[in-house]
């Protein structure tokens, strides 16, 4: 009994607390995607006998809130407003949530009360459907096809910028639209194939997306149909002794076709005659050779076939046989060649050289004004010693000390030796001898030959 009495007096000193607001709100937005922020007025009621302060915050952790103002001065029997915005955190699922608003005195920790707002949020996933219309007869690659994509807004969001791609191996089209709440919208691609472009089944692939989200992105076939178009090109040019024939084959359908060409000659044509490519088959029949191409086209494929009847060739053959042999003579049988040998003594610091130039009529015929050009090496005095055929003059030249003689003429084969002896101061590790050079004349013609270049080491 006693206990009874005491729970009873306990009951009567705990006081009794009931928060002093009144808390109500309008939903401007509360359908939302996950990149939007649900949004609310909210107006708070001091139902207390004194102004007071009031704030409100958010305890949900998946929720990020932005509020107009944080805290409240609000008088007596007063009723204030604030905006609030709930933005969802990244990766929140889509679905329906309740969040708590908490009011609260920043006088009395006990006047608060918590108010729940509700947020539809929905998943990029979710937000839209599209379905694709094509022509149930398949696509023609000779015309602009028509492609349309149905989009359907499920929910009461306006979406812009959506961006629409279309592809497959065969073509991609991109296009950018606005959706408006729960809209209903068709848009049409006008698909231009290429025209050798194969019979067959096709993947055609939608993406959907929104600010880099994606809503939609599924894969269905597509349906090229056939036909068969081959085009026939051939031309027929005609010069002296010589005759081109060019077939050009081109398969503009877009199934694989098959073709047999045949060109006949008689015997002596088919011996000057050449064709590119090869023929699959040469037969004889009646006295006529006939060549033959079988040809497998593809679609798009171009397959090209000369045929050249040439009667110059052996008649150019021996053209140049006859340039060449000419050519040969006058280069190689019918010239004088200068070879130049050094032998050296050393003595000190100082080289001894003499030096030979042979010179030659490789020729039969008799060469005539031929005149001997040589240079000294850098560091070389005059020469001191001929032989029997002394230059007839030397000078300073920027390219050193230059002798120069003057022979009488050469008959054929004759060859002649000139030499000469000298001191150098070598000024490095080697001395560079220069070319010897002859020039002579041959009939109404001036030619010139240039010696081997030696290198002496000191």
């Amino acid at each position: 009994m006693k206990k009874l009495l005491f729970l009873v007096l306990a009951l009567f000193l705990v006081p009794i607390v009931s928060a002093q607001l009144e808390i109500s709100d309008k939903i401007v937005k509360n359908t939302i995607i996950p990149d939007e922020s649900a949004s609310y007025v909210i107006y708070i009621k001091n139902t207390g006998n004194s102004p007071d302060i009031f704030g409100i915050s958010v305890s949900d952790v998946n929720w990020r809130e932005k509020i107009e103002n944080n805290f409240l001065n609000i008088g007596s029997g007063e009723t204030v407003n604030t905006n609030v915005e709930l933005a969802p955190n990244n990766g929140l699922k889509g679905g329906r949530y309740s969040i708590n608003l908490r009011v609260y005195s920043r006088n009395n920790p006990d006047n608060f009360e918590d108010f729940p707002v509700d947020v539809d949020l929905i998943s990029y996933e979710d937000l839209i459907s599209a379905v694709i219309e094509t022509n149930p007869n398949g696509i023609d690659p000779r015309r602009e096809n028509l492609v349309r994509i149905n989009i359907k807004n499920r929910y009461n969001v306006e979406i812009k910028n959506v961006e629409i791609k279309l592809s497959s191996p065969l073509f991609e089209e991109i296009k950018t639209l606005d959706i408006s709440p729960a809209e209903l919208k068709s848009e049409d691609f006008n698909i231009v194939l290429d025209e050798d472009t194969k019979k067959g089944e096709y993947d055609l692939s939608v993406l959907v997306t929104y600010n880099g989200n994606v809503l939609v992105d599924k894969k269905e076939k597509i349906n090229v149909g056939f036909y068969k178009e081959i085009n026939n090109d051939e031309s027929l040019k005609e010069g002296f002794l010589l005759k081109t024939k060019k077939v050009v084959k081109e398969n503009n359908g877009n199934m694989d076709t098959q073709e047999v060409y045949k060109e006949r000659f008689n015997s002596f044509e088919s011996l000057f005659t050449s064709v590119y490519p090869e023929p699959n088959l040469i037969y004889k029949e009646e006295g006529s050779v006939y060549y033959q191409w079988d040809i497998i086209l593809t679609p798009g494929e171009v397959h090209k076939i000369e045929i050249i009847t040439n009667y110059r060739t052996p008649l150019s053959i021996l053209l140049v046989l006859v340039i060449v042999l000419w050519l040969a003579y006058i280069t190689f049988g019918n010239r004088v060649t200068i070879k130049k040998k050094v032998l050296t003594v050393r003595s000190g610091k100082e080289l001894y050289m003499k030096i030979m130039v042979v010179v030659k009529n490789e020729g039969k015929g008799k060469v005539n004004s031929m005149s001997i050009l040589d240079y000294l090496p850098d560091g070389a005095e005059l020469p001191n010693q001929y032989s029997t055929v002394k230059p007839y003059k030397h000078q300073k030249t920027s390219r050193g000390i230059a002798l120069m003689w003057k022979l009488s003429d050469f008959v054929g084969g004759e060859e002649r030796v000139i030499s000469y002896r000298f001191k150098v101061k070598p000024r490095t590790d080697k001395v560079i001898m220069p070319r010897a050079i002859v020039k002579y004349k041959r009939g109404m013609k001036f030619s010139t030959s240039r010696s081997n270049k030696n290198t002496v080491r000191t």
